[in-house]
């Protein structure tokens, strides 16, 4: 049991932010999870700036939330739930469509991985999310497909035809 969780187990009973229960445990979170919550945004928004916003605005929803959690990694899947719905309303919104784009340069180590990144980025949002998930935060189908909100078959299905999707690409470009 890690140390947020000592000190969370004993506050989990009131339904008090995490802020009002300890600055802390809110700070150890950020620490911990905050790769993952840019991550997610940017695969949604593919833009660093917007996947910024999104990752501070996922984190400033937790600092307000009065949700109580068991473990780390019930903080860790609400954040990800969080940051989607975020970034999904962010690409539904008016501003977000008539935005110029701006291309982002995001240091890779190598040619791969720029071509990898590259056929990512060209799958559509719903096989690319599936996919991070699964790969990249290491959730089960059953896990990410609970994430998304969709069936565990929707999720198979969408690994799949993502998985069909990017090699198809990647075959291409060779």
């Amino acid at each position: 049991m890690s140390y947020v969780q000592k000190r969370f187990r004993v506050y989990s009973k009131s339904k008090r932010s995490v802020a009002e229960i300890d600055s802390t445990i809110f700070t150890n979170y950020t620490v911990m999870f905050q790769k993952t919550v840019f991550r997610v945004a940017y695969s949604f928004v593919k833009n660093c700036a917007d996947a910024e916003d999104i990752t501070q605005e996922a984190f400033l929803k937790l600092y307000k939330s009065s949700e109580s959690f068991n473990s780390d990694e019930n903080v860790k899947a609400w954040l990800i739930r969080v940051t989607s719905n975020i970034a999904k309303n962010h690409l539904s919104s008016a501003w977000y469509r008539r935005k110029a784009a701006l291309t982002d340069d995001i240091a890779l180590k190598s040619e791969e991985d720029y071509a990898l990144l590259e056929a990512l980025n060209a799958l559509d949002k719903n096989y690319r999310t599936v996919i991070y998930l699964h790969y990249y935060e290491g959730y089960s189908v059953k896990e990410a497909a609970s994430l998304l909100g969709i069936s565990e078959s929707n999720a198979k299905a969408r690994l799949k035809r993502g998985r069909d999707k990017l090699r198809e690409i990647l075959t291409d470009e060779e």
